[in-house]
C-alpha cells in the first residue's frame, strides 16, 4: 500500500521519467489553450523552439460544398499543406477558421471542433494543416481530412 508504483496513466509499467514527460507536454498544451502562464514553467524549453509541431486535431472540412473544394478535389493529394486563416467577424460563427488550398477556399475547420485552434490563433500561435485523406465524395459528405498542428 505505501510502495510507489511505476504505472502510467493506462496501467502499463513505465519508468517514472519517460511516464511525465507526455504529462508536461500535455500540461504545458492545456496552458497554451486556456491562455495561463503556468505554460512557461510546465513546458520543457525545448517543446517550445520553433521547430517542435505538436498535433493539435484531425477532422474533417466542414462547408465544402458551399466553396471550391469539389472543383478541385480530383487535384488535392494527401500531403497537400493548407493555410488556415481566421475569421473573427463571421456572423455564423465566432470561432471560424477558414481552410485554403493554394488560392481556393475549401471551407472551415468544423464548428465543433475548432476552439482550442482558434483561442490559439487569437493568442497569435502560428496553425499549420496539411490533407491527410481525400475520400469519395459519393460516399462522405465532407470529404476532405485535414490534420492541423501548433508551432
Amino acid at each position: 500500500m505505501g510502495t510507489q508504483s511505476n504505472l502510467s496513466w493506462r496501467g502499463v509499467m513505465a519508468a517514472p521519467d519517460t511516464a511525465s514527460k507526455p504529462r508536461r507536454r500535455f500540461l504545458g498544451t492545456l496552458a497554451a489553450v486556456i491562455g495561463s502562464p503556468l505554460m512557461a514553467v510546465v513546458t520543457p524549453l525545448r517543446a517550445r523552439t520553433p521547430s517542435h509541431r505538436l498535433h493539435l486535431q484531425d477532422c474533417r472540412i466542414a462547408g465544402s460544398h458551399h466553396y471550391d473544394c469539389h472543383e478541385v478535389l480530383a487535384h488535392l493529394r494527401i500531403g497537400d499543406a493548407l493555410r488556415l486563416r481566421r475569421q473573427s467577424g463571421n456572423p455564423h460563427d465566432a470561432r471560424a477558421i477558414e481552410v485554403f488550398w493554394r488560392k481556393h477556399k475549401l471551407g472551415y475547420l468544423p464548428r465543433l471542433d475548432n476552439a482550442a485552434a482558434a483561442s490559439l490563433a487569437d493568442r497569435a500561435h502560428a496553425l499549420h494543416a496539411e490533407i491527410i485523406g481525400v475520400d469519395d465524395p459519393d460516399e462522405e459528405w465532407e470529404p476532405v481530412r485535414l490534420r492541423v498542428w501548433v508551432g
